[in-house]
């Protein structure tokens, strides 16, 4: 079973590794990608287990907006902030990334993973990311 704390921390970790972070913020920027369900789909598939994405679209549908206006401000803000000030709205902003895994997790809580993989093959195509083989490899780190 996925915790938050798990899901949280594998989080941290694997957007940490090297080409990661540049991987999942392309696919955010480039394809509407959500850069939760990459990593939950990430750890999954370290797991050896896949589902059915379907149930996950709606819940990143009602938060979308909501996440692209929060990054639009910081973005925009950004270049009159100091440093603490920017780290603030960093902060928030990571809140309401961690409460948005919650969201994510809830959905997975009513949809039982199988063994497998392609959960994350799938959500790149859905996205219409060329080359989607290639870029799972850049998100494995």
């Amino acid at each position: 079973m996925i915790t938050t704390d798990t899901l949280w921390q594998f989080s941290e970790q694997h957007y940490g590794r090297p080409g990661v972070a540049a991987a999942c913020l392309s696919l955010q920027d480039e394809h509407g990608a959500n850069v939760n369900l990459l990593l939950l789909l990430l750890l999954l598939e370290e797991q050896g287990l896949t589902l059915d994405i379907t149930p996950f679209l709606p819940v990143l549908e009602r938060r979308r907006g909501l996440f692209q206006h929060w990054r639009a401000l910081r973005r925009r803000l950004k270049p009159g902030l100091d440093a603490d000030d920017y780290a603030q709205l960093l902060q928030h902003e990571l809140e309401l990334e961690r409460w948005q895994q919650q969201e994510l997790l809830a959905v997975l809580a009513s949809h039982t993973p199988e063994p497998g993989s392609g959960a994350l093959l799938t959500y790149l195509n859905l996205l219409q990311v060329t080359d989607a083989h290639l870029w799972q490899l850049k998100l494995a780190g």
